[in-house]
């Protein structure tokens, strides 16, 4: 498994954002605009410092806090907004208590690290794909508002995750993301939307891998169903093969003894499980005759002729489904039964 990071992020918050921001954290009807909320689990969600109107929560704070002589800018960075979370394989091992523990621990540190007068929100929401909080303070440290008043560089920046990691973090065994060496470019954090949108992406590609895999595992299915077909009709074209090379090689040894009847007779005998060989021996009768003699023959010749064309078609068979390129045993056997039709020599002035 790989790592699992504690996250912690915040980004400056000016005038009408501030508004925005509350539609968006406490689920304002017919106000927010986020299509992840998961509706059926909004109830899950829980504000940790309760709060009324942001604007108005932030108004009263400067108010009562800042010392400057000056007003306050219009673009002032009134709010600073912050959201805390974990790597999802975090939240999908732990437990619900564990979940809690994580967020309130949160809490605590947001507390010492703003000040508790300056926060004015903490919402956790479970009703997105990873659960996490928002948490908004009023940037005010020794009367001043201000943002550099806590983040002056980056490297603060950088110090507040070290904080936060050594205080919750590492508690919960959560690393700390990785530190940007000297001299590396500055990263880039993505916005809740870019991570959204990279999220909708990845999962459209993990969706259609898993498209593709299904249908590789049906067509490997189907591939073994035709293998398994194949084998059957392969070793059926084995078998035929087989039964019409030795039917032929039993009528070439009997038309070979053709000339001498008795032993034609008794050759028709030894095949007659063949059944082109019973038939001429029914046709050769007695076998008394010359005239028998060739009647046999000639159902051998004719039988011979059939298994050829049987042969053939047999192989025009097996070419048809490309299994092999040659058929050179059907066609031996061919070359073979051409040596045997040679025609036949009158019968009447041989031994009998």
């Amino acid at each position: 498994m790989g790592k699992q990071y504690a996250i912690l992020r915040v980004q400056k918050c000016k005038g009408a954002e501030i508004g925005a921001m509350q539609y968006h954290n406490d689920r304002e009807p017919g106000k927010h605009t986020n299509p992840d909320i998961d509706q059926s689990r909004t109830r899950m969600n829980r504000e940790l410092c309760p709060h009324a109107d942001y604007e108005g929560e932030v108004q009263a704070r400067i108010d009562a806090g800042y010392k400057g002589t000056r007003k306050v800018r219009k673009d002032a960075v009134r709010l600073v907004e912050g959201i805390v979370t974990a790597s999802p394989e975090f939240f999908e091992g732990a437990s619900a208590e564990e979940v809690r523990d994580f967020f309130e621990d949160a809490l605590g540190f947001c507390r010492e690290e703003f000040g508790e007068s300056n926060l004015v929100h903490f919402t956790v929401h479970m009703d997105e794909e990873t659960p996490h909080a928002h948490f908004g303070f009023v940037p005010l440290r020794d009367g001043k508002l201000s943002w550099k008043g806590f983040f002056p560089d980056k490297a603060a920046l950088g110090a507040m995750q070290d904080r936060f990691y050594g205080r919750v973090g590492a508690l919960y065994g959560l690393s700390r993301g990785e530190k940007r060496l000297e001299g590396q470019p500055a990263r880039r954090h993505k916005s809740v939307a870019e991570y959204k949108a990279e999220s909708r992406r990845v999962q459209s590609e993990l969706d259609e891998k898993a498209e593709q895999l299904e249908a590789a595992r049906e067509e490997l299915a189907s591939t073994r169903a035709q293998l398994a077909e194949c084998r059957s009709q392969v070793e059926g074209f084995a078998a035929r093969f087989e039964r019409i090379k030795a039917e032929l090689a039993q009528i070439a040894e009997c038309l070979s003894v053709r000339g001498f009847l008795g032993s034609f007779k008794a050759k028709l005998a030894e095949f007659a499980e063949n059944p082109i060989c019973k038939a001429a021996l029914a046709a050769g009768r007695d076998f008394m005759t010359a005239r028998d003699g060739r009647r046999a023959e000639k159902v051998l010749v004719n039988g011979a002729r059939e298994k050829v064309v049987e042969m053939e078609g047999l192989s025009r068979e097996m070419g048809e489904w490309s299994l092999l390129d040659e058929v050179g045993d059907m066609r031996g056997a061919r070359r073979e039964l051409d040596s045997h039709e040679a025609p036949a020599r009158p019968l009447d002035n041989q031994v009998l």
